[in-house]
């Protein structure tokens, strides 16, 4: 199955990404001082929101292509050559025997083609702080020699290849990691540990040392003033959407700028406890009919009658836009698309707390194929299919819904569907 036209996305290249050995759950940390007063701030992997303790200074993170850090040499004298390695980690879900196996993958990758580096970083990343590189930044930094499923489709949890139906990735998080070594005498030197790389003989250190440069990289720091009315605008720190109070707008950030999210928030019957985001995906497809309510209907042989008034009406996929565990995530995005919400707007923000948005909208349409499935009556048929299926993405819509309270439990407002409270605290390991 291809999305066509859609800026491509790392999901795109995690076709056959298969969980380390190394495999945890820690966030990273990231040194990094303010651009203002030059106070070291301590930054988790996740966050996007840079928070200055001393001069209040904020700012949104933001890069072109995926985040880079290095792990900082204790001699950086030493003339220091930093070792890529993609960093992966996200919801995996693939099709086997029907039927929906899903997991969470966490692991590091030597983004490079030679042999001789070690082929992951293990625990290193978790156990020292990280600093993002920049143009300041001594030392040379070798260029990726080839894309995370192309490093990732080497590794399986025993060693061997895997032969997978259909596997999709949501929510990864796709970055660079450079580990630092350094030539002493006719080897190259651990940087850390100070000891030659065991496995790089003269041969793979000649390699490494011919291979090209990255390209430059920095981060950007984008103000949080809303480009519309000039008011600060609210968020979590691992937020994807910032809201602006003052003009009711939601903004999400590129590699520059913020551009405006169309959304609205449901009017509940009962007073919310919280609001949750989902996506609300359009989408044009090409090699199944999926283009009504009514052909949804036929997908998966609901129990509803396709009326001539479903046959009209378009089809929304819909799609949480934060993470919780990936059982959680398919569930809610099959039910809330077979249930088609209706949908009564608020016309202002409401003074409830909304969950902020983790899950970019890129994602959000590569869960449309596996909604799809596992929507489906006839597995064997839809998956027999699925390669030669196209979905053109169309018009989307943050939407937030009403939540209310009842003990552990949070309870939509109008569809009764329940998520427990605990589970959404998961998404902060993503």
């Amino acid at each position: 199955m291809r999305f066509m036209p859609l800026k491509q996305s790392f999901s795109n290249f995690l076709h056959l990404m298969i969980s380390s050995p190394y495999n945890v759950q820690r966030t990273w940390q990231i040194e990094q001082q303010c651009p203002q007063c030059g106070a070291p701030v301590i930054l988790d992997e996740t966050e996007r929101l840079f928070l200055c303790g001393y001069c209040r200074t904020k700012l949104y993170l933001a890069s072109a292509g995926p985040f880079r850090y290095y792990i900082p040499p204790p001699l950086p004298d030493r003339g220091i050559l930093f070792i890529p390695y993609w960093r992966l980690k996200g919801l995996a879900y693939r099709m086997a025997d029907l039927e929906f196996q899903n997991r969470f993958v966490d692991t590091n990758i030597l983004a490079l083609d030679t042999a001789g580096p070690p082929t992951s970083l293990g625990l290193r990343p978790q156990a020292m702080k990280l600093r993002f590189v920049s143009a300041k930044t001594e030392g040379r930094f070798l260029a990726t020699g080839r894309l995370p499923r192309e490093a990732a489709s080497r590794f399986d949890t025993d060693g061997r290849p895997t032969h997978l139906t259909e596997q999709s990735y949501i929510g990864e998080t796709v970055s660079i990691i450079y580990a630092p070594v350094y030539l002493e005498g006719n080897f190259l030197h651990d940087a850390i540990l100070r000891k030659p790389l065991p496995d790089c003989g003269k041969e793979a250190r000649n390699t490494l040392l011919t291979l090209p440069n990255a390209a430059p990289w920095q981060v950007r720091f984008v103000s949080t003033l809303c480009p519309h009315c000039g008011w600060d605008m609210e968020g979590e720190r691992d937020a994807l959407v910032m809201t602006c109070r003052n003009c009711s707008s939601a903004w999400s950030c590129d590699e520059e700028e913020f551009r405006p999210v169309p959304f609205h928030y449901l009017k509940s019957p009962s007073e919310a406890f919280i609001y949750l985001p989902f996506w609300r995906l359009s989408a044009r497809f090409e090699g199944v009919p999926m283009d009504s309510i009514a052909d949804l209907i036929r997908l998966g042989n609901l129990p509803r009658v396709a009326t001539p008034a479903l046959e009209a009406a378009p089809v929304h996929f819909w799609s949480p836009a934060f993470k919780v565990n990936p059982a959680l995530f398919i569930r809610w995005a099959r039910q809330m698309t077979v249930f088609q919400p209706d949908e009564t707007a608020m016309g202002n923000l409401p003074k409830v707390p909304a969950h902020p948005v983790t899950l970019p909208l890129c994602e959000a349409f590569e869960t449309i194929p596996i909604t799809m499935a596992s929507i489906a009556a006839n597995k064997r048929m839809f998956l027999a299919g699925l390669p030669d299926v196209r979905i053109h993405p169309g018009e989307s819509r943050l939407v937030y819904h009403p939540f209310v309270l009842r003990q552990n439990e949070l309870v939509h407002a109008t569809m009764g569907l329940t998520v427990d409270r605990r589970a959404l605290s998961f998404g902060g390991f993503l």
